[in-house]
């Protein structure tokens, strides 16, 4: 994607970078415990090892990444002092910031940076989607790697070592060692803010690393310097959206994410607490398993698909229409250069007649449709309520699994436990590693030309180019199901107003951020 490009992105989002509240001549405070009400516990807090938003969300306060973005979406230097290619293209060298620390005293080198990057392009979904194009990853003394391409420069490679979700985390290469190929069980980064403690059910304790070697420039996006105000961040589970909410108004929680957006007038009264809403945030899905068991007939996707009335599941979901809008576009409106129709005639067809006619055609008997889902995240509940009621009405049985978000991302992983799973995919602003079409994520939908399609829209740098492959990578979703896409939604967070320069962006970010006296 051109500079050009992440630039109209930043125009067109305007006020995504925007701090609710703004304190603009406030003078930041240090101290504190800052409490965050969570949706549930996170399935691991190794960010190699899962695409679970709230590990994100949790652990990139502790780990960093080479890479991160500017407040215009452009990936720039974080843990990296600097970057070039060479050899046409097909060399990548960064040289790394001297005297990093890891939180358990050491330097950051690259013998700590190389292992990372090689199990996260083993392990990661987007770490996959890269290293299809990285023929070898070496060290060149202890402050430079290099990264050795197939071919001339991916042009998703730099958003790939920036991206916050499932990201390229460096981690001590002892660390990694001693995990072996399982998740790592010690909880080292060089950021802001140190791990202390995990006590399941009642929270995560972060506190912030005295000993941390931020950027020199000034807060840029995610980029820039990064400071850790607050004394500690407890990050708190509390499945119960209503509780969260009360937790937040009482003055028990400073933040509260995932409120049921029905509450959103009520919100606006509240004297205290303020509204934190993302737009784009992620659209609702439900995941189809293209490996094993029933969903692997096409003609049965096809009939979910062609079944389905997205209007009453996202309005169950999501309560206030200013907080979903149908849409069959795989990136969002508020990106013009991606946003696209394409296929769109296949989008919320709302026809049980052609569904039934393909469940015939299928010799469907009546075997049951195992959904799992969770209430953790009440919308994606609410959302395969209704749509189960809808497949049940054109002929479908569908075994409705309520589980918690933790189980829910452990089963997933096992396609002989599910047929169907909700989730939600969130903002990014690079398709190429868009988790939705990835084939080797959960669901793997695995289609040969859609492959073809993506390994070239890595590669290719012209941006009409570009455009016309994502294209057909839509047209090919809708007609071989690959996920089902509900609609988009936007997510509504709370805040208390003692909260200062938290911005509302689509990934969570306590640095450089203080509660007032």
């Amino acid at each position: 994607m051109t500079r050009a490009a992440f630039r109209s992105l930043a125009f067109v989002l305007g006020v995504v970078f925007a701090v609710v509240p703004a304190f603009a001549q406030e003078q930041p405070r240090t101290g504190g415990v800052l409490k965050a009400g969570m949706i549930g516990e996170p399935p691991s807090l190794d960010l190699h090892w899962t695409t679970a938003v709230i590990t994100q969300q949790i652990t990139w306060h502790v780990y960093e990444t080479l890479f991160t973005y500017d407040k215009q979406w452009n990936p720039i230097p974080m843990l990296a002092e600097s970057h070039a290619f060479s050899d046409g293209g097909r060399r990548f060298t960064v040289k790394l910031r001297r005297g990093v620390k890891f939180h358990n005293g050491k330097e950051m080198t690259s013998a700590d940076v190389v292992p990372s990057l090689k199990r996260w392009g083993k392990m990661a979904t987007p770490g996959k989607a890269v290293f299809k194009f990285v023929e070898a990853v070496e060290a060149k003394g202890p402050y430079e790697v290099q990264l050795h391409l197939k071919e001339p420069a991916s042009a998703a490679l730099l958003d790939g070592l920036a991206r916050p979700n499932n990201a390229a985390a460096i981690y001590p290469k002892d660390v990694m060692d001693a995990a072996g190929d399982g998740q790592i069980k010690e909880f080292i980064g060089t950021g802001p803010f140190r791990f202390v403690e995990h006590k399941p059910d009642r929270h995560i304790k972060l506190a912030r690393f005295k000993d941390y070697v931020a950027r020199s420039e000034a807060p840029d996006g995610f980029g820039g310097k990064r400071t850790a105000y607050v004394d500690e961040i407890l990050f708190i589970p509390v499945p119960d959206v209503t509780v969260r909410l009360a937790g937040v108004e009482t003055g028990e929680y400073h933040f509260g994410q995932q409120i049921k957006q029905d509450q959103y007038d009520r919100i606006k009264t509240m004297r205290d607490v303020g509204a934190r809403i993302l737009k784009p945030s992620a659209w609702s899905t439900a995941v189809i398993n293209h490996k094993q068991g029933l969903m692997t007939d096409k003609r049965l996707r096809q009939a979910v698909q062609a079944a389905l009335d997205m209007e009453p599941i996202m309005s169950a979901g999501f309560g206030h229409r200013d907080f979903y809008r149908l849409d069959p576009g795989l990136m969002y409106q508020e990106q013009p250069q991606w946003h696209s129709k394409a296929g769109g005639e296949l989008y919320n067809q709302k026809n049980k007649a052609k569904a039934q006619k393909l469940l015939k055609e299928a010799g469907y008997a009546g075997q049951p449709v195992r959904w799992v889902t969770t209430r953790e995240y009440e919308w994606m509940y609410k959302n395969a309520l209704v749509a189960k009621q809808q497949l049940e009405e054109a002929g479908f049985k569908i075994d409705l699994q309520v589980v918690d978000w933790a189980t829910l991302v452990q089963r997933r992983n096992k396609p002989e436990l599910f047929d169907i799973f909700s989730t939600g995919f969130t903002f990014g602003p690079e398709p190429a590693l868009a988790t939705h079409v990835q084939c080797g994520w959960p669901g793997w939908w695995c289609l040969e030309e859609k492959e073809r399609l993506m390994e070239s829209l890595a590669r290719e740098t012209d941006p009409k180019k570009r455009r016309a492959q994502w294209e057909r990578v839509q047209q090919l979703f809708y007609e071989d199901v690959g996920r089902i896409k509900f609609g988009d939604y936007f997510s509504l967070d709370v805040v208390r107003k003692d909260v200062r320069n938290l911005p509302a962006v689509p990934w969570l970010a306590f640095w450089n951020v203080w509660l007032a006296k």
